[in-house]
């Protein structure tokens, strides 16, 4: 038998929230790895928090040198 937990929100700041502040902290730009190690996410829950940001127009995105990944701004 699977045991299922159902674990709560943790209080404080959102997901959300944090990439936003990690994002205005480094004016030079962010990639997702990057987000990812920071706040100890997957990247799937980190993508959909940049489509929300993005679509508020808080950050804005620009290719990497490379022209592979997006480098994240603040807004």
């Amino acid at each position: 038998m699977i045991e299922i937990k159902i674990i709560s929100a943790t209080p404080g700041i959102s997901t959300r929230e944090k990439i936003l502040q990690i994002i205005q902290a480094r004016s030079t730009g962010v990639t997702i790895k990057e987000i990812s190690k920071i706040i100890n996410r997957p990247i799937s829950m980190i993508q959909v928090c940049l489509k929300d940001l993005i679509s508020s127009k808080d950050i804005f995105t620009r290719k990497n040198k490379v022209g592979v990944g997006l480098i994240y701004y603040p807004r």
